[in-house]
């Protein structure tokens, strides 16, 4: 049963980040205006940025699919999040009006609701790392006598 919920978890976990990464890539320029407007950091981080970030989604997202780079990708996906988190964190405290890019939308940030999100998706991430080692742990441990 672990092992089923472990497999779909990861797999719409995945697909999530897939989805968002390619989103990304299909617009860079719109992606790197989104980063822009957070104001932590400017040209030429933000294209560079706003060309890495997305292809580091697809690889990760794909990654967490699989089961022997399942923990190390669900790992980075989630420190990705935290960053995140914390530039919309920051970025709300400053009272800035911007566009999130997370997955090519044009609207203003709700920023609890994006906020709750994030968290969410940190915790599914969390998870996912965790059972994985549990299941990896179990399945590299030798038979008992």
């Amino acid at each position: 049963m672990k092992r089923w919920l472990l497999f779909f978890a990861s797999l719409g976990f995945g697909a999530l980040f897939l989805w968002s990464g390619v989103v990304k890539i299909k617009d860079p320029i719109s992606f790197a205006d989104a980063i822009r407007n957070f104001r932590l950091v400017g040209d030429p981080f933000a294209p560079a940025l706003a060309h890495f970030i997305p292809w580091l989604e697809v690889f990760a997202g794909i990654a967490v699919m699989c089961d022997r780079t399942r923990q190390g990708a669900s790992a980075l996906l989630t420190l990705l999040l935290l960053g995140l988190t914390g530039a919309v964190v920051s970025a709300w405290i400053r009272g800035l009006d911007i566009v999130c890019g997370c997955f090519g939308g044009e609207e203003s940030i709700d920023y609890p609701v994006k906020v709750a999100q994030n968290f969410g998706l940190i915790l599914w991430g969390v998870a996912i790392f965790f059972l994985s080692r549990r299941s990896r742990i179990a399945t590299d441990s030798p038979p008992r006598p």
